[in-house]
């Protein structure tokens, strides 16, 4: 098939991504800062900004899958978004197209849709200059906009969740009926791999939503965790307006956005494109996550949103 490296390699959705390549039948070479356990070939790639040298990593590779970048991160500075996320895929996009690389697909996110914050903004910067990669002869970009992914080893707010599940705790969320898009890590890397057969091809160049088929309520999301961890659902019907307002009120508005709040995602224009058809649904991903948590311990994140 074809030789490809896969940036940010080493990192969650790397870890899942990297296997379902190579069974794919692509040779994957990782890049990034430390070698891990892999089968993959791995040539270390120092900080990603506009100096980045990446043409040991490029040499002799027929594709790219960009996943590295600074997320959702409330230690990192506003310029760090810029220069990874814009300035470093810009720098990574220059040198595949003088490398001969024929076909990118980039990880975006939902958050550039709106571009209401430095990280929407940066993302979106990054995919302006995968749509010039596309304006090459010969050459295919895709970009996938997932919302949340989620898995059992998971960083963020999906950790956040799982350990809260964890707890056991009666928790207030039982009237909380709001719909949420999520994508789960294994939906998303088959249809990443899905969508780099396609560039490979030297078709279907674009922007796409990714998610999961159903859109599911916090409710759901803890009952479904805890179901996979053997444990009851606990959840008590307390009014979500009142919690929202209380949450307001603490100066935790955000906080009330993201756990009660709507965020949907229609990733039909993708699935019609590829004829991609998600592998999993999301209460069995959820549940699968939960009961893999559980097996597996908890992950050594601290604090909760």
């Amino acid at each position: 098939m074809a030789k490809v490296l896969v940036t940010g390699a080493t990192g969650f959705i790397g870890r899942h991504l990297v296997p379902i390549l190579i069974r794919r039948g692509h040779t994957v070479r990782e890049a990034g800062r430390n070698r891990r356990e892999s089968t993959a070939q791995f040539v270390p790639v120092g900080a990603i900004d506009g100096e980045t040298d990446w043409s040991p990593a490029l040499a002799g590779m027929d594709a790219v899958v960009h996943l590295a970048g600074v997320a959702h991160r409330p230690d990192a500075a506003e310029a760090a978004y810029f220069t990874v996320n814009d300035v470093g895929t810009g720098r990574l996009v220059e040198a595949c197209a003088a490398a001969g690389v024929k076909a990118f697909v980039f990880l975006g996110s939902i958050a550039a849709r709106e571009a209401a914050d430095a990280y929407g903004v940066s993302k979106r910067a990054g995919e302006e200059h995968v749509r010039r990669f596309c304006e090459g002869a010969d050459r295919a970009g895709i970009v996938l906009r997932p919302p949340l992914v989620y898995g059992f080893d998971a960083p963020g707010n999906w950790a956040k969740l799982q350990r809260l599940a964890a707890s056991g705790l009666p928790l207030p969320f039982g009237g909380v009926d709001n719909r949420r898009s999520l994508c789960a890590v294994g939906n998303l890397c088959d249809a990443i791999g899905v969508a780099l057969d396609a560039a490979l091809s030297g078709r279907a160049s674009g922007t796409y939503d990714i998610a999961d088929r159903e859109q599911v309520s916090l409710r759901t999301i803890l009952s479904r965790l805890r179901a996979g961890m053997g444990r009851p659902p606990r959840l008590l019907p307390f009014p979500p307006s009142i919690m929202r307002l209380g949450l307001r009120v603490a100066g935790r508005g955000q906080l009330a956005e993201t756990l009660l709040g709507d965020l949907t995602v229609d990733p039909s224009n993708f699935m019609h494109v590829f004829g991609w058809r998600p592998p999993e649904t999301t209460s069995d991903a959820i549940e699968a996550s939960g009961r893999q948590y559980a097996d597996h311990g908890k992950k050594g994140q601290a604090g909760f949103f």
